[in-house]
This record gives C-alpha cells, sequence and structure tokens, in this order.
C-alpha cells in the first residue's frame, strides 16, 4: 500500500554472531537496522568496536537485506566508508560528531541514502542544516542516546510536527522508546518510518511482534 509506514528492526551487536543470528531471524523485514556505539561518542560499546571486528566478515549475511547503519561512533566518517564497501545502503549521521560541509562531501562520492540525527540539546534549527543537504531525518524517541528500552521524550512529538513544517516532502524516521504505547501518537505527529530495537527484538516471538505494531499504524 502506498501510506504504508515501515517498522524497521534494530540491533545494537554485542559480537557478530549475534548480527548473524538476526540476519536469520528478522526476514519478515526488507530492512535490518544497525546501531553502532563506540564508547567514545556515548559511553557504551558494541561490535565491531568491542570485541574488534570487520564489517565485511557480515555483508554476505546483510545483503538480503536494505541495511541501514546507524553510526553513534566518534569518527562516523571513517566508520561510514567501511560499512558502505560492506554494503551499506543506508547510513545515519549523528550533527553533533560530523561537519556539514563533511556530510555533502561524503553524500556526493556515494550513490547510498544518507539520514541524520541528533540527539539532547542540538537545537531543531542546526538539525534543519543538515537535513537541507540529506535524504531522510531520524529523530530520537529518548533523551540519551545508545541503549534500548530507554523512556519516552515526549518532546518528540513537537520536533516531528515542526520538521514536518520545514521538510513536508522529507522522510522522518523515530528511532529509541517505540513500542506499542508510542507508535501510534508517534505516527498521528507525522513519523513515517520507525526503528524498534527492544520492542521486537528483545520479544519472545520478534515476528508477531513486528505484526501487531504494524497493525497499530497500518490499516
Amino acid at each position: 500500500m502506498s501510506n504504508y509506514k515501515p517498522i524497521v528492526p534494530a540491533v545494537i551487536p554485542k559480537d557478530k554472531d549475534e548480527v548473524i543470528s538476526f540476519s536469520k531471524t528478522l526476514t519478515f523485514s526488507p530492512e535490518y537496522h544497525l546501531d553502532l556505539i563506540d564508547g567514545k561518542f556515548v559511553s557504551k560499546v558494541c561490535w565491531p568496536y568491542e570485541p574488534v571486528g570487520d564489517p565485511m566478515s557480515v555483508k554476505s549475511f546483510l545483503d538480503q537485506y536494505t541495511l541501514e547503519v546507524d553510526l553513534m561512533v566518534e569518527k562516523p566518517l571513517e566508520a561510514a566508508e567501511a560499512w558502505v564497501q560492506a554494503g551499506a545502503d543506508m547510513i545515519v549521521f549523528h550533527v553533533e560528531s560530523v561537519s556539514l560541509e563533511d556530510v555533502k562531501a561524503f553524500s556526493e562520492r556515494h550513490n547510498i541514502s544518507i539520514g541524520v540525527s541528533a540527539h539532547g540539546e542540538t537545537t531543531m534549527d542546526a538539525l534543519a542544516d543538515y537535513a537541507e543537504v540529506t535524504d531522510y531525518i531520524q529523530l530520537m524517541g529518548i533523551r540519551e542516546i545508545g541503549a534500548q528500552g530507554l523512556p519516552f521524550d515526549e518532546v518528540v512529538l513537537d520536533k516531528i510536527q515542526d520538521l514536518k513544517r520545514r521538510f513536508p516532502l522529507k522522510s522522518i524516521t523515530i528511532d529509541g522508546s517505540v513500542n506499542k504505547d508510542t507508535i501510534k501518537r508517534l505516527s498521528d505527529a507525522g513519523a513515517d518510518r520507525f526503528i524498534c530495537g527492544s520492542a521486537i527484538v528483545k520479544q519472545p516471538d520478534p515476528t508477531a511482534a513486528h505484526r501487531e505494531l504494524s497493525a497499530l499504524i497500518n490499516d
């Protein structure tokens, strides 16, 4: 259906084996979202930073998906280059870790979809500057980033409406605290796409969890 709003499972990988394991259990979704944290941009850390690993080692398992990589890392440009080589179709940069000029240059070098995100005290004006040169916007549904299962940040509802007024044709993704209690409110506010971590990947039946969430916003 033309107005279908995608719900994408998100993995913060503890190791390479977990990336591979989820590649076999999340096949109900055409998209696979990897949240990557290096212990520097945020305090927590995951694979391929600890334990150290190579993005290319999981390429063959993720090629079946539209792969989105969310780079919550201190040096996102280096990481982005590595993940593009490993088959990433979508890259999310956070404005707090990369300059506008570098995002523009990266976008010009690579024919993939580029998203931009922000969290905490970063203003919507700052985010909007980046949104002008990227393909889509990702808003965080949580105040602090880098973990799953954190409380919902009500402020994101106003942010969605603000950015929809500024960029009516640009897709807005929500990442963080997307669950059965929040997804309809986020959708009604204007969000177009939803990244779900614990509400899907930590459930006993991820397929059923995904289907139930989708039914709340997709008739």
